[in-house]
C-alpha cells in the first residue's frame, strides 16, 4: 500500500509505519538470489529488509512519499546501532521509557530533512515507529472497539486455536457474530478509512462486494478460518493492536537474522520519487525482481500502462514481479502479457496463503524476454 500522487494533502503523512504486505508471499513470488538486483516500494519498509536475508547485490526502495523514506531512514540507523533488545524496544514492538534518548543518538545517521521530520513528531518516537502511520492508528482504533464488541475472552479463545479445524469450528460457533459483522460496518467504510490515507474516490470493486466492509470482512473470515492464527503477525494487530510475541514479528526483527540484516544495510538505496519517472531512467534489462503492492490502483490506467511498460523495458530476462490489488482493479496490460507471464498456480496459491489478508489479488509474473 502507497500514498496517492495526486492527493496532496495525504502525501505528506505517514501512512504506514510497517509493512502491510505479507514478505512471505513476495519472497516466494521474486525468488531472489544472490546478487539479483531489486526494486520495490519502501512502505514501511519491513519488507525491504526482509529481502536483505535472501542475499541481493542491491534493493531499490522507491516511495514517492518522502516520509516513508524517512521511517526507513530511520529503521536502518535504528537496526545498525542497536542490539536485538533495544531495536525492538525503540522500534515499538517492547515497551520503552527511553525512545527520545535513543532518538537522538541514532539522528546522525539520518539525512538533514528525516532528521528534522522525526524531532517534529516527538509522539511518534516515543511511541514507536511501527505504530506511527495513519493505518497503524487505524489499527489501533479497530482493535479497541473489537476488545468491546467481542470481548478479551473470546478474542484469547480465537489466538488459542492450534489446527485449521479448531480456528473453522471456534470461529462458525464463537466469533462470527451479529457484533463483529457491524464492527466492519461502523469502521471498514470508505469515510472512516478515508482519515487513515485512503481517497473516499479509492472504492470500487470487482470481487462481488458492494462496499469496502463487505469485501474486506469477506478476507478477514478467510484468514481466521484458513492461515494458521498461532504466526499470523497482522491478524494479532488487528486484534490486539500488537504483535502476540517478540518471536511471532517479520523476519528482519528475529535476532537470529539481526547480524545478516546489519552486515547486508548498506545494499538498499532510497529513493523518493514517481515509479514510472525512476524506471524510466533505469538500464534496460538491469532489474531482476519487482515488488510492487498496489501502485498501480493508485494510477490511472494510463498510467498504470506506462509503468508496465518501463517494467518490461528495465527488467532482466527471467525477472520476477510480485503485484497486488487491493480494491480497484489493475494489471498488466494486454498487449504486454505475452512478456510479462502471470503464473496463474502459484499467484492462487500466494492469495490463498497471505497472512495480510486484505489483499484482493497477489500474483506473481515472470519475464520472458524472447517473446517480444
Amino acid at each position: 500500500m502507497s500514498a496517492q500522487p495526486e492527493d496532496q494533502v495525504q502525501i505528506f503523512k505517514l501512512l504506514f509505519g510497517a509493512s502491510w504486505e505479507d514478505p512471505s508471499s513476495d519472497r516466494r513470488a521474486l525468488r531472489i538470489r544472490p546478487g539479483d538486483c531489486v526494486m520495490t516500494v519502501t512502505s514501511g519498509g519491513c519488507n525491504t529488509l526482509e529481502f536483505l536475508l535472501d542475499d541481493p547485490a542491491h534493493v531499490y526502495a522507491l516511495d514517492i512519499n518522502p516520509l516513508q523514506s524517512y521511517l526507513l531512514e530511520l529503521k536502518c540507523a535504528a537496526i545498525r546501532h542497536l542490539d536485538h533488545r533495544d531495536l525492538l524496544a525503540f522500534i515499538g514492538v517492547s515497551p520503552s521509557e527511553t525512545r527520545g534518548g535513543v532518538f537522538e543518538v541514532l539522528a546522525g545517521d539520518l539525512t538533514a530533512p528525516a532528521a528534522q521530520y522525526w524531532r517534529s513528531r516527538p509522539d511518534a518516537i516515543s511511541r514507536g515507529i511501527i505504530k506511527a502511520g495513519n493505518y497503524e492508528s487505524f489499527i489501533r482504533l479497530f482493535s479497541s472497539f473489537l476488545r468491546v464488541f467481542q470481548g478479551k475472552r473470546r478474542i484469547d479463545g480465537l489466538l488459542q486455536c492450534e489446527t485449521a479445524q479448531q480456528q473453522q469450528a471456534y470461529f462458525e460457533d464463537h466469533w462470527n457474530t451479529l457484533r463483529w459483522r457491524l464492527l466492519f460496518k461502523l469502521l471498514a467504510n470508505k469515510w472512516v478509512l478515508a482519515r487513515r490515507g485512503l481517497s473516499v474516490d479509492y472504492f470500487k470493486f470487482d470481487d462481488g462486494s458492494s462496499s469496502f466492509s463487505e469485501s474486506f470482512l469477506r478476507r478477514a473470515r478467510h484468514a481466521m478460518r484458513e492461515i494458521p492464527i498461532q504466526t499470523n503477525y497482522f491478524l494479532a494487530q488487528y486484534l490486539l493492536g500488537r504483535y502476540t510475541s517478540e518471536s511471532i514479528v517479520p523476519a528482519y526483527l528475529l535476532e537470529a537474522n539481526l547480524p545478516v540484516i546489519k552486515q547486508r544495510l548498506d545494499r538498499i538505496e532510497i529513493v523518493t520519487a514517481p515509479a514510472q519517472e525512476w524506471l524510466s531512467q533505469q538500464p534496460a534489462s538491469s532489474i531482476d525482481c519487482f515488488s510492487l503492492s498496489n501502485i498501480c490502483e493508485l494510477m490511472s490506467p494510463e498510467e498504470t500502462d506506462r509503468l508496465f511498460s518501463e517494467v518490461a523495458r528495465s527488467a532482466a530476462d527471467s525477472g520476477r514481479i510480485c503485484f497486488r490489488n487491493l480494491i480497484v482493479p489493475r494489471g498488466v496490460p494486454e498487449p504486454l502479457q505475452h512478456q510479462l507471464v502471470l503464473q496463474e498456480d502459484l499467484s492462487r496459491e500466494l492469495l490463498a496463503q497471505d497472512r495480510s489478508f486484505v489483499y484482493s489479488r497477489v500474483q506473481a509474473f515472470v519475464v520472458k524476454k524472447d517473446a517480444v
